[in-house]
């Protein structure tokens, strides 16, 4: 085809005609032009506008996305007009949209701590990875699980409902968990640079921590002995204990921070010298003075102390004290004092504050303590005097006040009442009214001065942390305003590591993230909410008040687990899930977006949680419409479409019913779609957040197709699972849903061994022994051909491949294969005498260009729903569908040209004379193809009379012919395992009908998808009573059965004695359980508890797919990889399992490694089986086989492997009220 050629962006480019600017652009990789509504597979929308570009000769910017090229056409994607455009966009998007980017608790933190996030992971029992979250942003969780002031909680929008999440409470319950310390942090490389820290306070331990994890080396100077500042000398022990302390400091020196204890600079070292000495200097000295009452004689009075002063000094010196204590203030270095003054056994205490309890800045929960310890608060009086004798405190002179106006921090002020004056007798009086910084030697550098406020504390950029003199940073107590909380001196401490590295390294400070926040418009109220329902909040436990006196023990003894998962489970998870990804959220922060520019009335939605897998927010919807179109691909009925019109227009499920009770089939894809997270998946396990994953590529095993997936792992038994990231990979809800079931099962970890009604665990050595001994001693006593080895059809090849090596060479029997095959419709080698094997003749790609697709005995949509994708493109590109099946589902009722219902089992006759039809008209001719006298010998045929036994009306006989007739290509698709509408011959009868029509020119194949995700392994891996592995013919003359049937006819005879089950159950149904009634020694492996596992003599751990590394055969003949993408709860693979055992039975399954070993058995199978490089050797010939069809409904199989049973389960209740038991 010849080529257009165009010039983008002044460059000339060559491409194919009929392709998009985007595409080509794209392709050539000229830009990185915007989309929000465009996806490959789809058809172009042109509803967000964002992919805009400008084409010489045209007034109006064009979309790319929906603009095809054409000869001469010159283009440009991005100038100041096209960036405009695009941001308009953006603010428009954005002005309704409706949703918080983070929860609203990270915004209140001021260090920004993911407080969702580690919620999330602490509710899913994964503690270490909530301590390092926290760690990303706050180095001392530990101590902040104590000692913040939780502005977090303040914010919280529980509380709105009853009360805020007891988010503290939760940190410290993960941070004080044994793995918080367990292994070393991480770090950038070194970059040789230095930065020398003044104080180790929580301002500057915080920022030696992230210099150090940045490759720069902090050196810490601290006047005192030991580290923390003030969070050691002035928080009691009683708060903070020193020894969690010490291993928040012990943790940050991990990190590469060297601490000089007892040098102090200004005295020790000068300021000049630090400079000489680091490339940067951080001063975080905090403020050590506590301010004074300002009444007269206070200094020269003994007895009277500020509280920063007597909180230091008993830090170190915890003398007693007695008599009465009078605390003036209402902060919390007030409460302090006041409690450590308790504990120092003083007669009484009283807390002497100017305005009421509710006015008391401190900790409400401090407050409680207080008056828990019979401290009294004394509220509404101040001092105004001191009464002394010889020296000494005797009484505080208090002035009675009342409330008047709100002062600037917003609360009433004191007003003195007019005689009201009264003497307050005490021995101690504690002024703790707030602290001042010492900044001595601390103010001049190389002879310039620091600038100071008037509160004399540094002055400093906001945005740098960087005082006057170049190269000086200065944060927590000493800087700005002056004297703050802990989390305030982390933030400068966080914000001055990432200042001082950008200005070392001269690298640009990081932008602030774009967000949206709801607050933006207007708090969100119950209506947006949704029905939440109460839930009382859980406190810390604490040691009773008579455990306290005396003491400096601890008070609060912290969470239990169940605490922590009530409190977890409280969590609302307000911040978007996919802020990370959220392209709406990129883009704007790319374009710099204002959302002033359009800002007004907003449309508020409640999010709509109903259905039991997808969570629709509409507040967060674009209205791209790639749902729509995404479910319009998958289902001829979409369950999605947009709704109303101009501003009122949604997305909403049809009939805006619940999604669940829609068309929907709870595939999920059309949250693949969403590019802003107005659908998003419920997890099948607690927790909700923007976690980073670790992910696996892989393939899913519920069915043969053998989907790609992505499995996102969040730790241990804490994944889920989303697509290949590949536009228009799909997914069928068991693929994407389906790990629910290995999550929420109860898991077997180890060996078992039954004696009796007794359960005792041993090892898997014993386990080993235990079988092994077991069953050879049954097979000497009653022969091999009485012992039987049973395999899933899901396991992996090498899985199948030991087991048939255990039965054969380990017990010396044929007897291998699958009851779940052999109870059902299964046939071992149906095909063989056809085409010289068994399996599908082409792949999935045969679809594409079909004029006629045959289903039969097969439900699409609700077994293989990915492949039906395919067909139902096809049919929309122009060809004809026939379905027979006894069940229609909608894809079938809404595109088949024609459906036929055989009555069970006689679907055959249906087939054959439709075959008869051809041969009768001359449209095929058997004869000069091979076999053909076999065929036609004793062939009789009657049309009517085959319609008749197959309770199909003739017309329909001569209407599929006829399609077959005038098609040129054509494909068979079956379900070979699926005993549903299985009849005998059928495979056959279509074997013969693709060599009929293929020797008329006809391109005809057929597709075998299988329920079983491996079941056309076991007979090529040996694991069938008839084949060896490399699917050889069995002639080792070993006893036993020597076809599946075979297999079978022993069973039903009762002359099973022992059996090894892996990953079957069996015992869970009449029919199977009957076959085991003989039975003396019985082992089982499995992932969970089954009936069978209950029953055995041993059971060993088994694992999933998902946790099984290993290779399947799939449908198309493919052999396909499975990684260990999840780790198993027993820590050793199935596969590693089976290999013990298989050694224990003196099976070497070789040096070179299993997978390679399984491989090379394969032989020449790989040139019909799988894809090994070369082209499908099939050259379309065969041999015609002779069909006798007979009336004969497959027996309808137990579901005995776990897919099998989830299935069955999710089709009899339906997916809104299944769960996982």
């Amino acid at each position: 085809m010849e080529k257009i050629r165009l010039r983008i962006n002044g460059r000339e480019i060559e491409a194919t005609p009929g392709k998009t600017i985007l595409e080509v652009v794209q392709e050539n990789q000229l830009d990185d032009i915007p989309t929000l509504c465009h996806s490959p597979e789809l058809e172009p929308y042109g509803s967000c506008f964002l992919c805009v570009v400008e084409v010489k000769g045209r007034n109006n910017l064009v979309p790319s996305c929906a603009t095809k090229i054409s000869p001469g056409m010159e283009v440009e994607t991005r100038n100041e007009r096209i960036i405009a455009s695009r941001r308009t966009a953006l603010e428009l998007l954005t002005s309704n949209h409706y949703a918080d980017c983070v929860s609203p608790c990270m915004e209140g933190c001021p260090a920004g701590v993911d407080v969702q996030g580690y919620i999330a992971l602490a509710a899913m029992g994964q503690y270490r990875k909530a301590v390092d979250l926290i760690r990303e942003t706050n180095p001392l969780p530990a101590v902040c699980g104590r000692v913040c002031v939780r502005k977090c909680e303040e914010v919280c929008r529980r509380k709105d409902i009853d009360a805020s999440v007891a988010i503290n409470n939760i940190k410290r319950f993960v941070s004080d968990s044994p793995e918080a310390y367990a292994t070393d942090p991480q770090g950038d490389p070194d970059t040789g640079r230095t930065v020398g820290i003044i104080g180790s306070g929580p301002a500057g331990l915080t920022a030696a921590w992230f210099l150090a994890r940045s490759g720069i080396k902090p050196v810490i100077y601290e006047m005192n002995q030991r580290t923390g500042g003030m969070l050691r000398y002035g928080i009691p022990e009683y708060r903070l204990p020193d020894d969690v302390l010490d291993r928040e400091v012990e943790y940050i020196c991990r990190a590469g921070v060297e601490i000089r204890c007892g040098v102090k600079v200004g005295r020790d070292v000068s300021l000049d010298e630090l400079r000489k000495r680091h490339d940067a200097v951080f001063i975080g000295p905090g403020a050590w003075t506590g301010k004074a009452m300002r009444v007269e004689g206070e200094y020269d009075t003994e007895g009277v102390v500020t509280g920063a002063d007597f909180l230091v000094e008993k830090a170190d010196d915890p003398e007693p004290v007695s008599g009465t204590v009078v605390v003036v203030g209402g902060g919390n270095t007030a409460m302090d004092a006041a409690r450590t003054s308790w504990r120092l056994n003083a007669d009484k205490v009283i807390i002497l504050y100017r305005r009421t309890r509710a006015e008391m800045p401190a900790d409400p929960m401090e407050i409680e303590d207080c008056l828990d310890e019979g401290i009294e608060i004394m509220e509404l009086a101040a001092p105004t005097g001191i009464v002394r004798k010889d020296g000494r405190l005797v009484a505080l002179k208090c002035q009675r006040m009342k409330l008047g106006d709100p002062d600037a921090s917003g609360r009433r002020r004191p007003i003195p009442i007019e005689g009201a004056e009264f003497e307050l007798p005490c021995e101690l009086a504690i002024s703790a009214i707030g602290q001042d910084t010492v900044l001595n030697g601390l103010v001049e550098a190389e002879g310039e001065e620091i600038e100071l406020t008037r509160w004399n504390t540094y002055v400093i950029d906001p945005g740098t942390m960087m005082t006057n003199i170049e190269g000086v940073f200065a944060g927590g107590d000493a800087a700005d305003d002056g004297p703050t909380v802990a989390i305030d001196a982390i933030r400068d401490g966080q914000k001055a590591a990432a200042a001082i590295r950008a200005w070392l390294l001269g690298e640009d400070p990081a932008p602030e993230p774009f967000v949206v926040r709801k607050d933006f418009w207007e708090k969100p109220g119950h209506a947006e909410m949704g029905d939440i329902r109460e839930s009382p909040r859980h406190e810390v436990h604490m040691i009773d008040v008579d455990e306290r006196r005396s003491s400096f023990v601890e008070v609060s003894t912290g969470f239990e687990p169940e605490d922590n998962v009530h409190e977890c489970g409280r969590c609302l998870s307000c911040g978007c899930v996919r802020f990370e990804d959220c392209k709406l959220r990129l883009y704007a922060e790319e374009y710099g977006v204002d959302m002033e520019h359009f800002r007004g009335r907003v449309r508020k939605h409640r999010v709509d949680d109903r259905h039991p897998y997808i969570v629709y927010d509409p507040n967060k919807c674009i209205l791209c419409a790639r749902c729509i179109r995404t479910c319009a691909r998958i289902l001829p009925i979409p369950a999605l479409g947009l709704v109303n019109r101009g501003f009122r227009t949604e997305m909403r499920p049809a009939m805006n019913d619940p999604l669940i009770e829609t068309s929907c089939v709870s595939c999920g894809n059309c949250v693949d779609s969403c590019p802003t997270a107005a659908l998003t998946v419920k997890y099948p396990f607690p927790g909700r957040a923007c976690l980073e994953s670790e992910d696996v590529k892989s393939h899913c095993g519920f069915c043969s197709l053998g989907c790609e997936i992505t499995v996102k792992n969040f730790g241990e038994g804490r994944y889920y699972i989303t697509s290949s990231g590949v536009p228009g990979d799909y997914l069928c809800r068991y693929g994407r849903f389906g790990n629910e079931l290995f999550i929420r099962k109860d898991r077997l970890t180890g060996a078992v061994w039954k004696q009796g009604s007794t359960y005792s665990p041993v090892s898997l050595r014993t386990a080993y022994s235990g079988i092994v001994e077991s069953l050879r001693r049954i097979a000497e006593e009653y022969g091999p051909e009485s012992v039987g080895v049973f395999v899933s059809p899901e396991l992996t090849n090498e899985e199948l491949y030991l087991s048939g090596r255990i039965a054969r060479e380990g017990i010396g029997t044929s007897n291998v294969g699958s009851l779940a095959i052999i109870s059902g419709a299964g046939r071992s080698g149906v095909l063989d005498g056809s085409f010289g094997f068994t399996a599908s003749t082409s792949d999935r790609g045969c679809l594409s260009d079909a004029d006629l697709i045959i289903c039969n005995n097969t439900s699409l949509e609700s077994d293989h729903l990915v492949l039906a994708v395919d067909v139902i493109q096809a049919v929309r590109d122009g060809a004809k569908l026939v379905v027979s099946n006894s069940i229609l589902d909608s894809t079938d009722q809404h595109i088949a040209a024609l459906t036929v219902d055989p009555i069970r089992g006689r679907a055959s006759f249906f087939w054959n004379a439709v075959m008869q039809v051809l041969i009768d008209d001359g449209d095929v001719d058997p004869q000069g193809l091979e076999g053909a006298d076999d065929f036609l010998r004793d062939r009789e045929v009657t049309v009517e009379s085959a319609a008749a036994k197959a309770g199909v009306d003739v017309s329909d006989v001569y209407e599929t012919a006829e399609l077959l007739r005038y098609a040129g290509k054509v494909v068979f698709v079956h379900s070979p395992d699926r005993a549903q509408d299985a009849s005998p011959d059928d495979m056959e009868i279509f074997a013969d009908l693709t060599l009929l029509l293929r020797d008329k020119g006809r391109r005809v194949d057929i597709l075998l998808p299988r329920l079983l995700a491996n079941s056309a392994g076991l007979e090529v891996t040996g694991a069938d009573p008839a084949f060896l592995p490399g699917r050889r013919p069995s002639r080792d003359g070993l006893p036993g059965a020597a076809s599946s049937q075979d297999l079978r006819r022993m069973l039903e005879v009762g002359g099973l004695r022992a059996a090894l089950v892996v990953g079957e159950n069996p015992l869970e149904h009449d029919m199977t359980g009957s076959w085991f009634s003989n039975v003396d020694f019985l082992a089982a492996m499995d992932w969970t508890d089954t009936e069978t596992t209950r029953f055995a003599d041993y059971t060993i751990p088994g694992t999933t797919y998902l946790e099984t590394p290993g290779t399947r055969c799939n449908f198309e003949g493919r052999l396909i990889d499975f990684a260990g993408a999840v780790m198993p709860p027993s820590g050793r693979s199935s596969i590693e399992v089976l290999q013990g055992l298989a050694s224990a039975f003196g099976i070497d399954p070789s040096t070179e490694g299993l997978d390679t070993l399984v491989r090379d058995s394969l032989g020449e199978l790989a040139r019909f089986y799988w894809n090994t490089g070369q082209e499908r050797e099939w050259d379309g010939r065969g041999k015609l086989v002779p069909v006798a069809a007979e009336a004969k409904a497959a027996p309808l199989e137990p579901p005995l492997t776990h897919s099998q049973e989830y299935r069955q389960e999710i089709r009899l209740v339906g997916t809104e009220r299944y769960r996982v038991t």
